[in-house]
């Protein structure tokens, strides 16, 4: 596939065979559409926000980017060039060029081995830097840049004597220290104290700037994706919803579930009055859902015709993208 894009996301599917303890009303074979017809496009040094409600995809897709998981529909290109092709062709300098970054970084890292160890072994695996004493000093370094003083004991201690956030740091660092092209920041500072959360956060970007990273940045907080994010991209139930420029999308939200979220986020003016939108209700199985919006069952704008068939997805100019017949 060739355009001019740095990394272009090609109508990727995720659908896991139902269980049999499912109840299935049909006969057909059922699936859970758990990334159903994703597509979008990024360049380098871009960061995009990935937001919507627990269950909606956004991790699986991380998943599916990091080629953890192989789609069973669409493809992912960098450059030009299939992922897939690029995984086969040479592993292991798909695993430099793609990182990911995972929500806990307690489960992030071997409990029997330092840190100095933990991160030594990706450069040993990737032959970064001549030797183990050149190996030493660039660990070393990127600890002291990534604020963890001093580096020589933070090197020799084990992660269960750091904190969540100190390793959530080393997580990112390790991830950097191989000069990725594509990061997957998947929940990065979830699990972390609100009052180190920013730090992580501003790690990230400068360290995305200065490797000139496409970054994709999965999260549920839309105050945070949107200081941290280029363009956002709303999932809902395995399909995005709307996409476009970050400040374009939260300040002037299109698509009703959109609106929905973005109401009932907190501002950060304490004088402003939003009036939160109700969504009643669970989203509807991921068991083959349709065949109409699959947010037509808890829209306050549906009608009738929501019900038929998918909506298109509208270019409403500027990148701006909604998939929803409400707005015509």
């Amino acid at each position: 596939m060739k355009n001019d894009a740095f990394i272009t996301i090609d109508n990727v599917s995720m659908w896991y065979p139902a269980k049999k303890g499912i109840t299935l009303t049909s006969k057909e074979k059922q699936h859970v559409k758990a990334v159903d017809g994703v597509s979008f496009m990024m360049e380098k040094g871009e960061i995009l926000g990935v937001i919507g409600e627990s269950g909606c995809g956004k991790s699986t897709l991380g998943r599916i980017l990091a080629r953890l998981e192989e789609p069973t529909g669409g493809d992912i290109y960098i450059e030009g060039e299939s992922t897939s092709s690029l995984i086969k062709k040479d592993p292991k300098a798909f695993r430099r060029l793609v990182q990911i970054v995972f929500q806990n970084p307690y489960d992030s890292f071997t409990p029997r081995d330092t840190i100095e160890k933990i991160l030594t072994r990706p450069l040993n695996i990737h032959s970064i830097g001549k030797n183990m004493e050149e190996r030493r000093k660039i660990i070393l370094d990127a600890l002291e840049a990534g604020g963890l003083h001093p580096a020589e004991e933070i090197a020799r201690r084990y992660p269960h004597e750091l904190s969540g956030g100190q390793l959530q740091r080393i997580s990112i660092l390790r991830a950097m220290l191989m000069e990725p092209k594509f990061v997957i920041a998947d929940e990065p500072v979830s699990m972390l104290d609100v009052s180190v959360r920013a730090e992580i956060i501003n790690m990230l970007l400068r360290l995305s700037k200065e490797r000139d990273a496409a970054v994709i940045f999965i999260s549920h907080d839309i105050s945070l994706t949107r200081y941290i994010s280029d363009k956002v991209a709303v999932m809902y139930l395995g399909r995005v919803v709307e996409y476009g420029e970050a400040d374009e999308v939260i300040n002037n939200p299109k698509h009703p579930y959109t609106q929905a979220l973005i109401s009932n986020c907190g501002s950060i003016d304490p004088d402003e009055v939003v009036d939160k939108i109700r969504v009643e209700g669970e989203p509807p199985t991921p068991i083959n859902p349709g065949p109409g919006c699959y947010f037509a069952p808890r829209c306050f704008k549906a009608s009738d015709e929501c019900f038929k068939a998918y909506p298109a997805t509208y270019d409403l100019g500027d990148g701006h993208k909604v998939a929803c017949d409400k707005l015509f």
